[in-house]
């Protein structure tokens, strides 16, 4: 068995996780970005059916739903198949039972005010999620290299926590080659020095690499009036902003278009872009302006209505997320989001952008938009 390999479980339970995971990992690390239903679908259902009959948590849900095994085994729609509610990550360890490969297993928490339960995802495999990230991360910013890209993060109120997804995303990102070691002298997080963050981006721009600024919204909109008010040099294209986890209360929310006017006019960037990514999910999908996110190939959103969660909204129509990442092998790959989205282009299942969450959402997560 490969270091990568399914551990664990019965026989013939482990020899069907095997299956799967190699697939998965194959959709990751081969699939093109134009990869169509024709090959998402099959893997999709195959999961779903793995998941139904092994995940303890998943399984409970679909039969409150009034899913029979004969439907699940007749089902041949991955559009149909029911999401389950990212709140039971709260309530349960999310788990398919025989699905771990030979990585450290890692247990990421959600943010969340004093005094909130905090989700738990345990992630038993970590060679999907590092596959995931990198290549989610390459087809949108390019391969490291010593003319590429240095990702700098100012994250405060994630970088505190050591069992923060969004944290751990960013270092494998680094780890991977999305820095320059001869220019970088920090470990490329900023926790409350923006002059130590401004100085790292003049390094790059001076190094002919492209600086990529990921930042929670309101420390960006903070970093932004410092520079300003210093006078420096407009960003223009020399660099890239991407904003997520929303205001966090530390300011009045916004609407997503005042934050990116009052970023690219304090920063002179040309635009904003995002990441949607989340403690319960093992991709992202990431922006680069317009507030237009994208899906890798094996991750695919669809909108249900907000007034009858069961039922797909029509075709254009803004609606609850409904998320399924085939990366999430090992928890669930078909979640239930508190956020509202709507297609964005005619890839609708691909293109999205997120409108804000649901009224009696928590405030919380990494992709918290503002709203």
């Amino acid at each position: 068995m490969s270091e990568a390999g399914i551990v664990g479980g019965s026989r013939s339970r482990a020899a069907h996780a095997q299956e799967l995971y190699d697939r998965v990992l194959h959709a990751i690390s081969q699939w093109p970005d134009d990869a169509d239903d024709t090959a998402f679908a099959p893997l999709a259902l195959d999961v779903f059916r793995f998941q139904w009959s092994a995940n303890p948590t998943y399984r409970r849900w679909c039969d409150a739903l009034g899913w029979s095994a004969e439907e699940v085994e007749g089902l041949s729609d991955w559009t149909q198949i029911p999401t389950l509610p990212v709140e039971a990550f709260k309530w349960d360890t999310v788990r398919t039972e025989g699905v771990e490969d030979a990585g450290p297993v890692a247990v990421f928490r959600t943010s969340g005010t004093t005094g909130q339960v905090q989700g738990e995802h345990h992630v038993h495999t970590p060679t999907l999620y590092r596959a995931s990230s990198i290549r989610s991360f390459r087809k949108v910013f390019g391969e490291p290299g010593t003319q590429g890209t240095d990702l700098l993060a100012l994250l405060p109120g994630y970088l505190e926590r050591p069992d923060s997804s969004l944290v751990h995303m960013v270092r494998e990102l680094r780890a991977a080659g999305w820095r320059d070691p001869e220019t970088d002298v920090e470990d490329g997080f900023f926790l409350h020095d923006v002059e130590a963050l401004f100085a790292a981006v003049d390094r790059a721009r001076e190094a002919g690499r492209q600086p990529v600024l990921i930042g929670v919204t309101w420390a960006l909109v903070d970093a932004a009036e410092v520079w300003r008010k210093a006078g420096r040099t407009p960003l223009e294209d020399a660099a890239v902003l991407i904003e997520t986890g929303g205001m966090k209360g530390r300011r009045k929310e916004w609407v997503r278009e005042e934050v990116h006017a009052h970023l690219c006019a304090h920063f002179g960037a040309r635009d904003v872009g995002g990441e949607y990514g989340m403690t319960e999910l093992l991709s992202q999908a990431w922006s680069t302006g317009g507030g237009r996110y994208r899906t890798p190939p094996w991750m695919r959103v669809r909108m249900r209505r907000t007034d009858d969660p069961l039922t797909l909204t029509s075709s254009g129509a803004t609606g609850g997320l409904d998320v399924v990442d085939l990366a999430n092998l090992g928890s669930c790959c078909f979640l239930a989001t508190q956020d509202l989205a709507r297609p964005a282009t005619d890839h609708v299942h691909r293109e999205f952008e997120v409108l804000g969450r649901f009224d009696h959402a928590e405030v919380r997560g990494c992709n918290l938009m503002v709203d």
